[in-house]
Order: structure tokens, then sequence, then C-alpha cells
């Protein structure tokens, strides 16, 4: 009975994509939508180590571009190239900074995500 217990609880946490004795790092998730703010939240904070997920739930496709992919000033941090209808994209990490972004197919859909290092942020005490 024990046993059956055990794998039973075993393959709970495998069905959910947890693993004893792991920690997974945090998902941040942003969506994009068909009317305005277009990206939900329009202006995200996060602190690095957290992976940041946009889900498309829209009939449309869409991108999320770095505004910094569009010249050769600033460094390019992501671009998800086409992201299909109700699919994701991911970047696993950011360092530290402020990253506004669009969609390359709807120019006027815009946002900014701004990435915080938890260090950084003074103690309360």
């Amino acid at each position: 009975m024990r046993r059956l217990v055990f794998y039973s609880t075993l393959l709970g946490l495998l069905t959910l994509g947890v693993w004893p004795g792991t920690a997974a790092s945090p998902v941040f998730h942003i969506t994009i939508e068909s009317a305005a703010p277009y990206y939900h939240p329009a202006s995200a904070t996060v602190t690095t180590g957290a992976t940041i997920r946009w889900e498309n739930p829209t009939p449309a496709f869409h991108t999320v571009t770095h505004d910094g992919c569009l010249t050769t000033a600033g460094p390019c941090a992501f671009d998800s190239g086409a992201v299909a209808p109700n699919s994701s994209y991911s970047v696993p990490s950011l360092p530290p900074g402020r990253y506004p972004y669009h969609c390359q197919v709807h120019p006027i859909m815009r946002a900014v995500l701004v990435v915080t290092d938890p260090q950084a942020i003074p103690s309360p005490t």
C-alpha cells in the first residue's frame, strides 16, 4: 500500500512538471490581446532570473520584438519571430534593464518590460 501511495504521489508530481528537490524559476505571464493595451500588462516589472512568457490566445500571428532589434545602436535582447495563434514565446531570463518592445506585424502594439535586480533593492531593515 505504501508503494502505491508513493508511486501515485510521484506520478502526480511528474504530471504537474514538478520533480522533488528541484526549484523551478518563476514564470511571469504576459498576454497578447486583440485590443488596447495589446500586451497585458503593458508595463511589466520582473526580477532577474524569472522566465517571461508571452501567451497569444488571439486568432492572429504576432511578434514580441525588442526595440533594440531594429537599430544598430543597441543589442537585440529578444525577437520571437511569428507567434502563432494559441501558442506562446518565452525568454528564460534577462539582465536588469528597460526593454521596450512591439509587434512587427501590428506596429501599434507596444509595451515595456523592466527587469530589476533583487539584490540592488535596499532591505527595509
